[in-house]
């Protein structure tokens, strides 16, 4: 194995629909393709509309926009979320055709159960990273079967408790929520998951979760993403990153291994995000040496008006950096400030 460092970096939501495509990633291209591998999460099928039953709904990206993303260095993307089938198998299919041709490998989708759960695994420098991609966040139709094309899904039942006020009659109080993972889908994973620990040097774990702004969500956890990603780190993945809630959420070390919750948007062109309102980001860093992450950093960014992400020195993101250090507190992260990004401690964390 080669003992050089392989930089992978990881971004969030990336969907692509505008006349000059390329010109989304005019600030931030660069750091893409300066890292060996570059991960986004599609929050679009790539498929144009004559290859498709209906106009349906929801995000897409003519095919010949594919060309923006291997401009910008994209080497694998996560398909597991639900974007892919709001266009229904054929939004999907056409989607895992156009990324085969373009040559970005690809997680969380599938022909069938199988193709879907299989991790995808890319090599640099003689290292090999896999990803073992998830959604929770999906219409009710979407998961693989054996004989259907779909997504990689862990279903979660959610269950409402009356909060017990007594001796206080508070009508109307907010219930307590509870999420429960499906026992089968969770030992899918943990199958997943050491079966790609078998095949590369690096496990990164990609899952779509938690609650976005569009259904009541402000930011806060989903008491299964916790236990998940627990559970994800447990099963051996060396890396967890989340997307889904559009927005950045707290970032956590667990038993040495690095946990975002949410890398927000990077960059959507659904009418609902061109707004002048302030939209942050982040791009996760790893860097990878003899087979093993041995530096965990990110880059805090804004969306400006023209919905494309900047990428920004620490000194000039404070307000976002302040946020993700409040919301990191209570799992006791700490950070380190560097002139070009923001390093996550592990070396004392088994919190």
């Amino acid at each position: 194995m080669s003992d050089e460092t392989v930089e992978l970096v990881l971004v969030g939501d990336v969907y692509v629909q505008r006349p000059d495509p390329d010109s989304t990633f005019t600030h931030a291209g660069k750091y893409l393709r300066a890292a060996d591998i570059a991960f986004g999460n599609l929050e679009t099928v790539v498929a144009d509309r004559e290859h498709l039953d209906d106009g349906g709904h929801g995000p897409r990206t003519d095919e010949w926009m594919i060309g923006a993303y291997v401009n910008a260095g994209f080497k694998v993307m996560n398909l597991a979320n639900n974007p892919s089938m709001y266009r229904g198998v054929k939004g999907l299919l056409c989607t895992m055709g156009v990324l085969d041709k373009a040559g970005i490998a690809y997680g969380g989708g599938g022909k069938n159960l199988q193709e879907a759960r299989r991790p995808a695994v890319v090599e640099r420098n003689g290292v090999k990273v896999a990803f073992v991609c998830r959604t929770s966040v999906c219409t009710i139709d979407a998961a693989a079967t054996a004989q259907r094309a779909g997504l990689a899904v862990v279903r979660v039942a959610t269950a409402y408790e009356a909060p017990s006020l007594l001796p206080k009659e508070v009508p109307g109080a907010p219930p307590i929520i509870h999420t429960v993972p499906n026992a089968a889908d969770v030992e899918a994973l943990r199958e997943d998951i050491a079966s790609a620990r078998k095949a590369a040097d690096v496990v990164v774990v990609s899952w779509h979760w938690g609650i976005s702004p569009f259904s009541g969500g402000k930011g806060e956890l989903v008491g299964y993403q916790t236990e998940m990603a627990h559970v994800a780190v447990d099963a051996g993945a060396d890396l967890i990153v989340g997307h889904h809630p559009h927005l950045v959420q707290p970032i956590e070390v667990y038993k040495g291994k690095v946990i975002f919750y949410s890398l927000a948007n990077f960059v959507h062109d659904g009418p609902s995000f061109w707004t002048k309102k302030k939209q942050d980001t982040i791009l996760a860093r790893c860097r990878i040496q003899s087979g093993k992450i041995n530096e965990v950093c990110f880059m805090p960014g804004r969306i400006n008006e023209q919905n494309q992400p900047v990428l920004l020195k620490p000194a000039q993101a404070p307000e976002l950096l302040n946020h993700i250090r409040g919301v990191s507190a209570p799992f006791g992260t700490r950070f380190q400030d560097r002139e070009e990004e923001v390093v996550v401690e592990t070396e004392t964390a088994n919190r």
